[in-house]
């Protein structure tokens, strides 16, 4: 993508002048700054998912409300977030995503598991 190269690019040039200037390039090693830059990108260009893993768009995430047990009480909770399609599939096999709202208070009363 250009855009995100001519932003690597600029973002690269103000990081290394700034530790130039700060004399912080000394105790830094090749590859460190471009590294951090593209840590940099990366969390604003990418968007973080409850499963760990990252997508370039909100087009990409699937939001599902999983089942999840309160550890003090033992008491039903819902857990809502937004995960990769992948993930989502695997929950969904795995029987732990409530699919409505009713099945939802259902699970919370206790009707269902």
């Amino acid at each position: 993508m250009v855009e995100s190269e001519e932003k690597r690019e600029r973002l690269l040039g103000i990081v290394s002048r700034w530790a130039k200037h700060t004399k912080a390039n000394q105790m830094l090693r090749d590859g460190d700054i471009p590294n951090l830059v593209s840590q940099i990108l990366e969390e604003f260009y990418h968007i973080h998912l409850c499963c760990g893993h990252m997508v370039d768009s909100f087009d990409e995430e699937t939001p599902l409300s999983i089942k999840e047990i309160e550890q003090e009480t033992g008491s039903p909770v819902i857990s809502y977030g937004s995960y990769c399609k992948d993930c989502a599939e695997q929950y969904k096999k795995d029987g732990i995503t409530l699919n409505s709202k009713e099945e939802e208070e259902s699970y919370l009363a206790g009707v269902i598991r």
